[in-house]
């Protein structure tokens, strides 16, 4: 089958350089371990994890093993089942985030990764069916999605701490940094479903079809959009007692800002900080997040977008051989949705 692959971390951990070296090769189909099941890939997602890996400084927390095919996100078509797998069966439509999950928090039995080839396997309870969904919109779910998902309402257990996570709710207050981000898209509109105030951070820059980031935030549901180029979101609200931020940026001082806007002993909870350590005297509680993929929240996922409840906002469809070009894209901030490569 043709994957690209990558061979060693970015020299001085630029990620750029890795992606510089991807290759296109000819490499083996992979065949289903017990518990997996192959799948021909039809369309892959590009997220921001699969150029940060090259840098190497996410090596603890999802490591490598190189050679390495990349790509978290997909959707396809169950080719073969391996052992033990009963849910699912050949022909049956896809989608999946191959990263970690449940089965193998340490990453080193199904991946991570491998979405950029034309066939992957992937562990059965991290695979959802998809429906009617087209195979586009499928492979841009799975990890922005249930990142969010996990992040806000399923108490699952942060990377580090072992801390419950969001329970948000009815009538709660939100704070969503970086509202047009993939993962932040997907936060404000779960948080409106399950009827929260949402306000968030954007530009009024403008999109690939001439709408601007705060109109399009605005059009998913967003309460208030602060435009961070002319305002500072801690001063906007300050003293307003929200009950969680969800940090999808990563700047160093947002942390810093959050007393001033949450309510005391609230979290902030981050899915893009890895470096900050816990400080700003106890008042609030920061969470950094890495989710676990599995089959049960992705369901929940699939469903809303069937129901018309969810969507899923595509920036540029690509081919294969145009990957390098995806990740680039996408490390250069200039995305507005999900970038997609069709594979079949």
């Amino acid at each position: 089958m043709k994957a690209w692959q990558a061979s060693a971390y970015g020299a001085e951990g630029n990620p750029a350089d890795t992606i510089s070296k991807l290759e296109l090769k000819d490499v083996s189909v992979p065949e289903p371990k017990e518990g997996q099941v192959q799948i021909k890939v039809e369309v892959a997602s590009v997220n921001p994890i699969d150029w940060k890996l090259f840098s190497g400084g996410l090596h603890g927390l999802v490591p490598v093993t190189f050679p390495y095919v990349p790509g978290f996100d997909c959707s396809g078509i169950i080719s073969a089942v391996g052992e033990g797998v009963s849910a699912f069966s050949v022909g049956d439509k896809v989608c999946v985030d191959t990263g970690l999950c449940e089965t193998c928090k340490d990453g080193t039995t199904c991946g991570p990764a491998g979405a950029f080839g034309e066939y992957t396997c992937a562990f059965a309870d991290t695979v959802s069916k998809i429906g009617d969904m087209d195979f586009k919109t499928a492979a841009g779910l799975p990890l922005a999605g249930l990142t969010a998902y996990q992040a806000l309402f399923t108490g699952a257990a942060t990377t580090f701490t072992g801390e419950p996570l969001g329970s948000l709710k009815e009538g709660h207050k939100l704070l969503v940094l970086g509202g047009s981000t993939a993962v932040g898209a997907y936060a404000i509109q779960l948080a409106k479903n399950v009827g929260a105030y949402v306000a968030t951070t954007g530009s009024d820059n403008k999109m690939g079809d001439g709408t601007s980031k705060m109109d399009y935030l605005k059009s998913l549901g967003a309460d208030q959009v602060i435009n961070y180029k002319t305002d500072q979101w801690a001063e906007v609200l300050a003293g307003q007692g929200y009950d969680l931020i969800f940090d999808t940026v990563g700047s160093e001082d947002d942390w810093t800002k959050a007393p001033a806007v949450l309510k005391k002993g609230s979290d902030f909870i981050t899915v893009a900080n890895f470096t900050t350590q816990p400080s700003v005297g106890d008042v609030v509680n920061l969470k950094v997040f890495l989710l676990q993929s599995k089959t049960s929240d992705l369901d929940k996922l699939v469903a809303m977008v069937n129901g018309g409840k969810l969507k899923v906002r595509i920036d540029t469809v690509h081919e294969l051989k145009d990957v390098p070009k995806a990740l680039t894209k996408s490390m250069e901030g200039k995305s507005a949705g999900k970038e997609l490569i069709q594979v079949s």
